[in-house]
């Protein structure tokens, strides 16, 4: 994360080296091949535990155009740095996968696709926006994912409909000296706490017309209070214990010893692994004012790098893996939840009961601000978070954490 406006000019000018030391790709900038014609080979960084499925995926596209794929495994909070160097060398990849836009226009890591409408409309809702930036689409999706809730039959034999429903539960089956809970998740996570403040009408930025105003700041609003009240009183009346994480709730949730957690779909194979038939899921109870937790919809997919040669080929095979058929097979490998609506609203999807629950949540999910400035909200946010768990004034607590994104914003994103 670049700390300040000398780090974010230090980075430019590095970069504007780099391209000017390495090969010479402005006679391809604006086309759609390289002077030299298809390529032989396209290279594409993908996450290394799913590998295995992308270079499965890739055989088709190769025997249909001839164009060669090699996959290299690459963890993806990895790649930003590497493709900064490697791509000005020579050396980066075509495609790359990641889970937004984020800072990788900002740092000229990414070139626009051009994807034909009829195309991007596939696309299940709001994942195109996801990884698009100021209006040019950087990224096809993949895949896409929220949270929800999943329960043990055995404990909690009906998905609980609202709070109220989801606190008579707690207040069942919670007994902390045992370890014995009703609900339970990772309260001072943003990305697992802000939806209880989006669902009563806090917004991270504010917008006008699809643009994000990174000046007006909306986590410390009075739908951000609300939310941040409802989490300080599950702690306050003792059904979530202080520094629980993801994978303490994870693990004591399989042992039987949670009624219900809150997580999202990459967890979804090994709980069923675990818990079998006991395993149910649904979309977030409603809150009190008859909404739903407002989620972040993530967002997965392939992004055109900068340093591409063959911007068309690799496009290609960008839109080759996000047809019906490679996604059916991803999710299939994988568990990731395909970003197709044709899929998703498919019948085979929507009758399957471990399914439905995150299809129904999805309706109830928003993308990320794809915005540089989001970065300046995680930190602040998480320790406000902590400090509400620990029974600090929820209010002032927002307006510091505010007033501290204000700062960063200014300095590192304006």
């Amino acid at each position: 994360m670049m700390k300040n406006k000398l780090a974010i000019l230090s980075s430019i000018l590095v970069l504007m080296f780099l391209v000017a030391c390495g090969p010479d790709r402005a006679q391809n900038s604006n086309s759609d091949t390289s002077e030299a014609g298809a390529p032989e080979e396209l290279l594409v960084w993908t996450p290394t535990d799913q590998a295995p499925a992308v270079e499965e995926i890739v055989k088709g596209f190769t025997e249909e155009t001839g164009i060669a794929v090699k996959v290299l495994p690459f963890a993806m909070d990895k790649q930003e740095e590497a493709l900064s160097l490697d791509g000005p060398a020579g050396k980066g990849p075509d495609l790359f996968f990641q889970p937004g836009i984020g800072s990788l226009a900002v740092k000229g890591l990414v070139r626009p696709m051009e994807v034909d409408q009829a195309i991007l409309d596939t696309y299940s809702e709001g994942s195109v926006e996801a990884l698009s930036f100021e209006g040019e689409v950087y990224g096809l999706p993949a895949v896409v994912e929220s949270l929800a809730l999943y329960y043990n039959k055995d404990l909690v034999p009906e998905a609980p409909e609202t709070m109220a429903d989801l606190e008579e539960i707690a207040e069942s089956l919670t007994d902390m000296p045992n370890n014995k809970f009703g609900f339970l998740y990772p309260a001072i996570d943003f990305y697992f706490s802000f939806p209880f403040m989006a669902g009563f009408g806090a917004e991270i930025f504010g917008q006008e017309n699809n643009v994000y105003n990174t000046s007006d700041i909306g986590i410390a609003s009075e739908g951000a209070q609300q939310g941040g009240q409802l989490i300080q009183s599950w702690f306050e009346k003792g059904y979530i214990p202080q520094g629980i994480t993801m994978d303490v709730v994870g693990g004591l949730f399989t042992e039987g010893d949670v009624g219900a957690i809150i997580n999202g779909p990459w967890a979804l194979k090994e709980l069923q692994e675990q818990l079998g038939d006991k395993l149910g899921t649904a979309p977030l109870p409603k809150l009190e004012n008859g909404e739903h937790p407002i989620t972040f919809l993530g967002t997965k997919g392939w992004m055109l790098s900068e340093f591409t040669e063959y911007p068309k080929e690799a496009t290609e095979l960008a839109i080759y893996l996000t047809n019906e058929e490679s996604l059916n097979y991803y999710f299939a490998e994988t568990g990731e939840m395909p970003a197709k609506s044709s899929i998703l609203s498919s019948e085979e999807f929507q009758n399957d009961p471990l399914l439905t629950g995150f299809a129904t949540q999805l309706e109830h999910a928003k993308p990320f601000p794809p915005v540089p400035a989001l970065s300046a909200v995680w930190d602040p946010m998480a320790n406000a978070l902590t400090f509400i768990s620990e029974g600090d004034d929820v209010k002032e607590t927002l307006e510091s954490a505010k007033e501290l994104i204000s700062q960063e914003i200014e300095v590192n994103y304006e």
